[in-house]
């Protein structure tokens, strides 16, 4: 009885052991199936969550590469069409360089009436010439004698938009000089004795404007010198075409000498305007 109850007792006890065991197992497993489960499903959801983020990266990315295309398209755009504008500005005051310089070339007619000027007293032979029309034919021979109401037009006005201030001065400075000593053998011509009519002091102070160092000897030799003047003049002229050439701005002091400059010049081509014809 005693060896029964014994027996029993072991194998319930090693049946609880055993149940005991068996249940903490089946716990581990549970427990442990369970937390795979969950990790997977939490790998899954933050693998979907990565491609997701990388979809809305690249999605970005394209939209920024788009945007950036659309930039640089715009940006090209504009800076051709700056381009475009430079090139054709640069080609307008390059005309307009060689239109301004074409016109010292027309104006030689006139410049051969200031070197005929240069040997001449102008007061004392205007008056032998309203006195002698042998003088008067004389001085219709001489190299210069043009008439200024039929003279050809020098057509520089386009070229002026294109050029700078002090550039279209010293033109328009040279064309009133040389205008006035075309003017002048014209007095002469027909014999006018109104030596008033060109005031001498107005072209002295339009000579003196441009080319300040001459001012000594325009006081000098006065109308007769002027013809002396022109190369210098030609040379400012030219310097200041090739300053444009390279690109270079006029400074504060040009633009105001310019400024000078055109009032004399409108001055003296006024008085131009009134002289005679033949």
């Amino acid at each position: 009885m005693y060896d029964w109850l014994l027996s029993t007792l072991s194998t319930s006890a090693i049946t609880t052991f055993l149940l005991v065991v068996l249940g903490w197992l089946g716990r581990n497993l549970i427990k442990n199936r369970l937390k795979a489960s969950v990790q997977h499903e939490f790998d899954e959801k933050l693998e979907t969550l990565r491609a997701d983020l990388r979809k809305s990266e690249e999605a970005f990315k394209a939209d920024l590469r788009a945007k950036e295309a659309q930039i640089a398209t715009l940006q090209s755009g504009a800076l051709t069409v700056l381009a475009s504008r430079q090139a054709a500005l640069d080609k307008r005051r390059l005309d307009a360089i060689d239109q301004l310089w074409a016109g010292i070339d027309a104006l030689v007619p006139l410049k051969m009436a200031a070197m005929s000027m240069a040997t001449i007293k102008f007061d004392a032979s205007l008056k032998l010439a309203s006195e002698d029309p042998k003088v008067r034919d004389l001085f219709a021979k001489l190299p210069g004698n043009v008439d200024l109401k039929t003279f050809p037009k020098v057509e520089v006005h386009k070229s002026r938009p294109f050029v700078s201030e002090i550039a279209w001065a010293l033109f328009s400075s040279y064309q009133a000089i040389v205008g006035y000593a075309a003017a002048q053998l014209q007095l002469l011509k027909v014999g006018l004795n109104v030596p008033d009519l060109l005031n001498a002091e107005h072209v002295s102070k339009l000579a003196k404007s441009v080319l300040p160092h001459y001012a000594d000897y325009i006081d000098t030799f006065g109308s007769a010198g002027y013809y002396n003047m022109l190369e210098p003049l030609e040379a400012e002229l030219l310097k200041e075409l090739r300053r444009m050439m390279r690109g270079e701005e006029s400074d504060k002091a040009s633009v105001e000498q310019a400024a000078r400059i055109m009032k004399e010049v409108e001055i003296v081509n006024e008085a131009i305007s009134k002289c005679p014809t033949t």
